[in-house]
């Protein structure tokens, strides 16, 4: 994963030099996520994302970009105390993400993004209404998503995105290790909403 993040690196370094037919992005936003399998449900954990990108037209509409991104997945349960539940549940867990979408311009100000995502996991972080779980088996140090966004543009520079990922490989077991067709395991689904800058670079 260091090396698709290096090479990643490089090209949004070489592919600037060329401001004739690159831009770069500038992205930060707020994320909902939950965890499929973990015996709970809702986009409950709050997270943040933020990061840089750059991007490149294929045709008219259509264009193709890249992002490094630092994104907040994981999980959550809040204590109800007031109907008698004090049972507690965190996780967070926190990802290099890289983004590799297709851009399609559906409107004049309307655009929508899909492509792979691939993540690698920087911390985790599980803890109960007693404090952190230590024993519980670890979670895949890679997270491989696809990931979709429709985008409304304000102006030139400045777009607002909803976005979506969603792992398609488990990135832990389940804890009695059964698995069901496509139910390996625990994956993550992700949505946020965020604004975009865009930086039209000057010309060499």
């Amino acid at each position: 994963m260091y090396r698709i993040l290096l090479i990643c690196l490089y090209c949004f370094i070489f592919l600037n030099s060329d401001a004739q037919r690159f831009r770069s992005e500038i992205q930060v936003g707020v994320v909902g996520s939950q965890v499929s399998g973990d015996d709970l449900s809702g986009f409950d954990k709050a997270g943040f994302l933020g990061g840089i990108g750059v991007r490149t037209d294929l045709k008219k509409k259509c264009s193709i970009g890249f992002k490094i991104l630092y994104l907040q997945k994981g999980s959550r349960k809040p204590s109800k105390l007031d109907q008698g539940d004090p049972t507690y549940y965190l996780l967070q867990l926190n990802y290099l993400e890289v983004p590799i979408q297709f851009r399609y311009l559906i409107g004049k100000k309307i655009y929508v993004e899909a492509g792979p995502s691939f993540a690698y996991l920087v911390k985790s972080k599980e803890q109960d209404e007693d404090g952190e779980l230590t024993s519980r088996d670890p979670f895949s140090k890679f997270d491989f998503s696809i990931a979709g966004a429709i985008a409304y543009s304000l102006s030139k520079q400045w777009n607002i995105r909803f976005e979506a990922w969603q792992s398609l490989l488990p990135v832990r077991k389940h804890s009695n290790g059964n698995t069901y067709r496509l139910n390996q395991g625990q994956y993550n689904s992700v949505i946020a909403l965020g604004i975009q800058y865009t930086i039209k670079l000057a010309h060499h």
